[in-house]
């Protein structure tokens, strides 16, 4: 369905003339507004109540509609091949023909994708250049805050009822645009789903079979990560993985003294800091030239790809690593299980980032939003069609969407046993797939609804990992999940599109010198006592002045948005 722009823009305007007539009051489920026709279009002459609830199939005949995406697999060719869309279709009648490209090349085709001039219906993670009300100003994405309203009544209901939500699914001009994934999981026994943010997947790991062997603790304090590390170098030559740019994983380590190495909100305040003009990324950056000049930190560490740590496990199973980052999936004895060692005693515990003192709270900058990856809209969907379009995007935030999006399809990815704490139960298919080289992890992303639309339920792989035997990612959610994002710069706070070219203009050049800055210090190329004061001069001559009122600005307009939708 790739329409022109006129046509897309023929259409704002007839939705635009709908909503005028529907009146100010939003208080009552039963107030009347602009129909839908039995093609789900606009009528400015019959009345209907606004919907309160959603009923399958969304249409009676079949229709089709477009999403762009990005997406691969190594087992399909196409996001409808999943088992769990195919189920969608069915229920609801509505086909969608995805356009899935890969990850790696997904910013570069997005922009080929807009430059265009012809649109998808929908695409899932596209990041539409100045934010989603510029979007909506070029007349390229809809603005669904009418639709939602007259259309959608489960996503309205979860505005209102989230203040969390809304605060994200909002634009900071009042608009609802973006249809978000919503983390929750699914209370199979009550018939319920759950609201609820996801604690950190991610997190720092130590290997434990060393500890044990050397019979220390798990280090809490930054002072007792060294003599760890100092052990680590000592009896079996390893070390921590150090990131590129100088930091470890969501900035730990510096975190600890409340500070990152970009911007962050200030002793948990709304209020802007850059931390490489601190003096606490001074005393970081002294801590980590004296850790790398005793061996300590990856002697490598500037020439690393740094995410090979978070994939293959390359550095943990070759015993070059004693500290880093890994996944909640990863945990444990992943690397063994994996095949990347054949030491059947590695493990690789998940523990908080080291504090200053005892007692001390860990402060990170990973961030799992409850809102998270919007599905946009475009203009290429008339007028008539987007109410269909409306429902079908809505029925994603049901009971029955969760169940297929976090545990696939009955009788094929589970069955049901009320009598097991788990509910939902993975068949002999997921767990001992036929395919050679197919985990069970992949199994199931085969059959459900992996970043889609809608409710996520991050607990869906719970009952698997257990029947699998990985006993250990429940358990680095609650170690990671001790932790505290209090210094993160909200990741919804957006820019205007003049800011969003403006900050880009000057930030790329900032990033630039404080990484390259930050590794000559460490490992002692650059003095850090004598050339301290010019680093900081010279990030000022780069205007990073300008850079933080920008991030001030777009942090003020999160936390001061006005809600269109009011309880």
């Amino acid at each position: 369905m790739k329409k022109r722009i006129l046509a897309a823009l023929l259409a704002l305007s007839m939705i635009a003339m709908a909503a005028v007539s529907c009146g100010d009051d939003q208080g009552s489920s039963s107030q009347s507004s602009s129909s839908s026709t039995a093609s789900g279009g606009t009528s400015g002459d019959v009345e209907e109540e606004i919907v309160t609830e959603i009923t399958l199939p969304i249409s009676e005949e079949k229709m089709t509609f477009t999403e762009w995406r990005s997406w691969s697999n190594d087992y399909l060719t196409n996001y409808g091949e999943v088992l769990g869309a195919q189920k969608i279709e069915e229920l609801t009648n509505i086909h969608i023909e995805y356009t899935c490209v890969p990850e790696t090349a997904a910013t570069e085709k997005y922009g080929l994708l807009l430059a265009s001039g012809e649109y998808p219906d929908m695409s899932l993670f596209g990041n539409y250049p100045g934010g989603m009300d510029a979007g909506v100003a070029d007349g390229v994405l809809w603005d669904m805050t009418e639709a939602v309203r007259l259309y959608m009544p489960n996503y309205r209901t979860l505005l209102t009822e989230h203040e969390d939500v809304k605060q994200i699914a909002i634009t900071d001009e009042g608009r609802n645009v973006g249809m978000y994934m919503i983390r929750c999981y699914v209370d199979g026994h009550n018939k319920e789903v759950i609201v609820e943010t996801e604690p950190a997947w991610t997190g720092m790991t130590i290997r434990l079979d060393w500890l044990e062997e050397l019979d220390m603790e798990i280090p809490r304090t930054i002072d007792q990560l060294y003599d760890v590390l100092v052990a680590f170098r000592d009896n079996y030559g390893a070390w921590m993985h150090l990131y590129r740019n100088g930091t470890i994983g969501s900035d730990y380590i510096l975190s600890a003294y409340g500070v990152t190495q970009d911007f962050y909100l200030i002793d948990g305040t709304t209020e802007v800091g850059f931390g490489p003009m601190t003096e606490e990324y001074k005393t970081y950056l002294k801590l980590m030239r004296d850790w790398y000049a005793e061996g300590l930190i990856d002697p490598d560490f500037s020439s690393t790809n740094s995410t090979e740590i978070l994939t293959d496990n390359e550095y943990f199973a070759n015993d070059k690593c004693g500290v880093g980052i890994s996944y909640q999936g990863t945990c444990g004895d992943a690397p063994y299980r994996n095949g990347y060692t054949d030491n059947p005693d590695i493990w690789l515990e998940p523990i908080e980032g080291p504090v200053l003192n005892e007692g001390d709270t860990t402060v990170t900058t990973f961030q799992s939003n409850v809102a998270t990856g919007p599905t946009y809209v475009y203009t290429s969907v008339t007028a008539e069609e987007l109410p269909v379009l409306a429902k079908w995007l809505d029925w994603h935030y049901t009971y029955d969407y969760a169940v297929i999006q976090g545990h696939g399809v009955e009788g094929s990815t589970y069955t049901i046993d009320e009598d097991s704490e788990w509910y939902f139960i993975y068949t002999d298919k997921i767990k001992n797939p036929e395919t050679p080289g197919m985990t069970p992890t992949t199994a199931r992303g085969l059959e459900t609804m992996f970043n889609n639309v809608g409710y996520m339920d991050w607990k869906g792989g719970f009952e698997l990992n257990e029947a699998i035997g990985n006993t250990f990612s429940e358990h680095a959610y609650e170690v990671w999940g001790r932790q505290t994002d209090d210094i993160m710069i909200p990741t919804d706070a957006s820019f205007t599109s003049d800011e969003a070219n403006e900050y880009n203009n000057l930030f790329v050049d900032i990033e630039t010198y404080v990484e390259e800055n930050t590794v000559q210090f460490i490992m002692g190329t650059l003095d850090i006592d004598s050339n301290w004061d010019n680093f900081v001069s010279g990030l000022e001559s780069l205007n990073i002045a300008r850079c933080l009122e920008i991030r001030q600005a777009s942090v003020d307009r999160f936390y001061g948005k006005t809600w269109l939708l009011e309880q």
